[in-house]
């Protein structure tokens, strides 16, 4: 089985595997909630709105995190490895590999809590269908043909760039939506000048010595 099946025989396992879960844990929430209220004397709708919308936020605040550190860092950074480590490490076709499938793992959870989030509000926005499309061309990815090898890593390298760049705008929309977007802001700003910097400096040493 090849690279690419793998990648999305786990992502089908992850995005299926989440709402099974996620409802077995709402219901176990949703018995303990009404537990503790009829023991408090507590009735009516209110506690379960209040439930609804804490496990909301955190849902939420899960998929931002794990979409981030998936997406929005550790494909970036395999992306500086294949560009500046390919010439000066022997490893950095296994580190690209582990960088591209720790991310993408990550991502396609991100995406499957998405996913979870959007059955409950019976409708998907622009970032969860920019978010899917990103996941779609992160995993249909053709296999490597050594015949056309030149076309293929063309075709790689413009995808893969093109990929971190609707990453990068999908983030900050997703970002938006928060209620404190400020602090996401910085952080993720933060963590784009980081590898920005670290790419420009490794750029000037490759025309400075190559």
């Amino acid at each position: 089985m090849n690279f690419p099946c793998i990648l999305l025989l786990l992502s089908t396992m992850c995005a299926e595997a989440l709402p099974s879960l996620h409802h077995n844990h709402q219901e176990q929430l949703k018995n303990n909630t009404s537990l503790e209220n009829r023991s408090n004397g507590i009735t009516g709708a209110w506690p379960s709105k209040q439930h609804q919308y804490y496990k909301h936020r955190a849902l939420r605040r899960i998929h931002g995190a794990v979409n981030i550190m998936g997406w929005g860092v550790l494909l970036p950074i395999g992306a500086i490895i294949a560009r500046y480590f390919k010439e000066s490490s022997n490893n950095w076709y296994n580190l690209h590999i582990m960088s591209q499938s720790s991310g993408f793992i990550l991502g396609t959870l991100g995406w499957g809590i998405g996913i979870t989030i959007k059955n409950e509000h019976h409708h998907m926005s622009s970032h969860g269908v920019l978010g899917t499309l990103i996941f779609a061309l992160a995993t249909l990815q053709p296999d490597e043909e050594h015949d056309s090898r030149r076309y293929w890593i063309i075709y790689h390298n413009v995808l893969g760039y093109a990929l971190i760049v609707l990453i990068i705008v999908n983030i900050f929309q997703g970002i938006g939506n928060q209620k404190t977007p400020k602090t996401w802001d910085f952080v993720y700003g933060a963590v784009l000048g980081v590898l920005g910097v670290i790419a420009l400096a490794l750029q000037i040493l490759r025309w400075i010595y190559v």
